[in-house]
């Protein structure tokens, strides 16, 4: 009995795709007894690791937001001071007078500081203040609304113009200065 090339050929590949199968099929059942017994070693970590993030992220949004009262800081544990919003008091109505001069409105002082941060490592002060709408963190040196900031205290910045010193306090009271 006489067997063809093709014929050896052809087992010879059928041999080949039957190891080459239970090749990958034993790698695959590796793979998943691998990841089941990982599941069953980590099953509390998922939930562990989401409230941690849940927590992180509420503790960064109360340091965030602008409404921080003050005090001990969440996050670092240190006391910080942050400006108490004081309410407008009214001036005393005067008389009206028939005639009256036409005055020079300026336009009201766009700055308000917001907070002082005492940085423990660098030995500096960083001041949160609001220029409008925007809200900017600036250090002694910076220019603000052509004002160059050149003291920066727990208590208040001092600030200077071509013609006006400015100083801003945490209460909310403001000083223009003429120089």
């Amino acid at each position: 009995m006489k067997i063809s090339h093709y014929t050896i050929a052809s087992l010879i590949a059928f041999v080949l795709s039957l190891i080459i199968f239970f090749g990958m099929y034993r790698r695959k059942a590796n793979f998943d007894k691998l990841v089941r017994e990982s599941q069953i070693a980590t099953q509390g970590y998922d939930t562990r690791l989401v409230g941690m993030v849940n927590k992180l992220e509420k503790e960064l949004a109360i340091r965030a937001s602008f409404g921080f009262p003050g005090g001990k800081d969440p996050m670092t544990g240190r006391s910080r001071t942050v400006a108490r919003p004081q309410r407008p008091r009214r001036a005393p109505r005067q008389p009206r007078k028939t005639e009256q001069a036409p005055k020079i409105r300026e336009r009201p002082d766009p700055i308000k500081l917001t907070a002082v941060i005492f940085d423990d490592t660098d030995r500096k002060h960083t001041a949160i203040i609001m220029d409008g709408e925007r809200s900017l963190s600036v250090e002694v040196g910076d220019v603000v609304d052509d004002r160059r900031i050149t003291h920066i205290t727990n208590e208040y910045i001092a600030m200077e113009s071509s013609s006006y010193r400015y100083r801003y306090d945490i209460y909310g009271n403001k000083k223009r200065i003429r120089k």
